[in-house]
């Protein structure tokens, strides 16, 4: 079961380059694994997968999503649901007669999800699992260990699971206005303002909005929305950054950030950015 985790694992992080270079076709509609992910997984080394169960079959249903580099998409799910999915996001939905569950394995998504009382709505990450009846939220994760919720409209609740970092947490109830992260295995509840909530989720207008965002949490929306990797020093990663930036211009941010701040970017000839200090 391992190997298959890790398989699985890894095409999830290839996908949505097959997307983005049209490698791939959609296959035969197949009848979906209990364990649905791995064997989404599985199918996406040979396409992307878009699985929907027979007409007479009104549950049951598996659909597999991914958004390529630099390319975000608006999607209808089976039942109603909308979502919007930043770039190089990839996520799995499955609809039972019991449960509506999604699989976000990395990225992030807005999710305007259609009330459904006798259906929860479950965002599997790997962090922990967000539920809701129907309600308007964010989820962003970019990795193992960070996470961040933010509620727009109605109540979600949210199970942290157990990590290295941190035992399982109780339910966490979060209302409209209110986000949860989770940084380095820490937790925070904060309430926010509509200007607040209107920055996180410039996202879905093309913009990163900041207001004294450290430069290394800059750095990585950059870096998963590209596809390319990009750090600063560990002397100027804390550096503050306010403003509003188009996330498809990559070059126009590092040149006001030359330009504004006391650094340099240095690019090597694979690709990978690093900002150092220019003192």
């Amino acid at each position: 079961m391992a190997q298959y985790s890790h398989l699985s694992a890894g095409l999830e992080a290839i996908l949505p380059h097959l997307v983005s270079a049209d490698d791939i076709e959609a296959p035969a509609p197949a009848r979906p694994a209990r364990w649905w992910w791995l064997g989404a997984g599985l199918a996406a080394a040979a396409s992307l997968a878009f699985f929907f169960g027979p007409a007479n079959r009104p549950v049951d249903k598996l659909e597999r999503i991914a958004t390529a580099i630099a390319k975000s998409q608006s999607v209808i799910l089976s039942d109603g649901t909308v979502v919007e999915l930043n770039a190089h996001t990839n996520l799995g939905f499955e609809a039972t007669a019991t449960e509506r569950r999604v699989r976000l394995a990395s990225g992030q998504a807005f999710f305007a999800v259609t009330k459904d009382t006798a259906r929860p709505f479950i965002v599997d990450t790997p962090l922990g699992f967000v539920g809701v009846t129907g309600t308007a939220f964010d989820v962003r994760t970019m990795n193992a260990d960070t996470i961040a919720v933010t509620v727009a409209e109605g109540t979600v609740e949210v199970r942290l699971g157990e990590s290295d970092l941190r035992s399982a947490s109780a339910p966490i109830q979060l209302s409209s206005h209110s986000q949860l992260t989770v940084q380095n295995g820490v937790p925070e509840i904060r309430q926010i303002s509509d200007q607040e909530l209107a920055n996180e989720l410039a996202w879905r207008e093309g913009q990163l909005a900041l207001d004294n965002a450290p430069l290394r949490e800059v750095l990585d929306r950059f870096s998963h929305f590209h596809g390319v990797g990009i750090s600063a020093s560990s002397d100027i990663a804390s550096l503050a950054l306010s403003g509003r930036f188009t996330l498809a211009d990559l070059d126009d941010f590092l040149l006001i950030l030359e330009t504004v701040h006391s650094v340099r970017v240095i690019r090597d000839q694979s690709g990978t950015i690093r900002v150092v200090s220019r003192d």
